[in-house]
């Protein structure tokens, strides 16, 4: 029987374990999925405005280009029929620094509206919410921020 680790799904104080396997946890090293888009190059000028580098676009896939910085990785793909992104997916992103997100979030003009979630006591968190070209809602989440000045478990 392969040796077993246990990792965690979720986040904050209701995170849940489950048992993996060394195999399993060797096995996949990152997630890195493709959003199919109606409008390529909206898209490419979005998330290029959003602060993240591409790390690929070539000849070999010229309706592809893939965007990464440190664990997030991620492509956007040109679609061929239409689609309704909305109920599909909502696409999260977690950043290190909500506030500094949410400058150049505005200073790139981008239209977004910043949420407070206070699931449990010592877990508040904001998310910035914002709508790509293609009609996918992306979902900036800050860390937690218990104890932060204006949160409910702040002063």
């Amino acid at each position: 029987r392969p040796h077993s680790t246990f990792g965690s799904v979720g986040v904050g104080p209701r995170r849940r374990w489950v048992s993996m396997t060394a195999q399993t946890t060797n096995l996949f090293v990152r997630l890195a999925p493709v959003l199919h888009v109606g409008d390529l190059a909206a898209e490419r000028a979005f998330y290029e405005r959003l602060g993240l580098p591409i790390t690929y676009e070539g000849e070999e896939y010229p309706d592809f280009i893939a965007f990464g910085a440190g664990a997030a990785e991620f492509g956007i793909q040109q679609s061929p029929v239409p689609n309704d992104p909305q109920s599909v997916l909502t696409w999260q992103i977690l950043v290190s620094d909500l506030d500094a997100m949410l400058e150049r979030c505005r200073n790139a003009g981008l239209v977004c509206q910043v949420e407070e979630n206070n699931p449990a006591p010592g877990w508040s968190y904001r998310r910035i919410i914002l709508e790509t070209p293609s009609g996918y809602r992306l979902a900036l989440e800050g860390p937690n921020e218990a104890g932060r000045i204006g949160a409910p478990d702040g002063e």
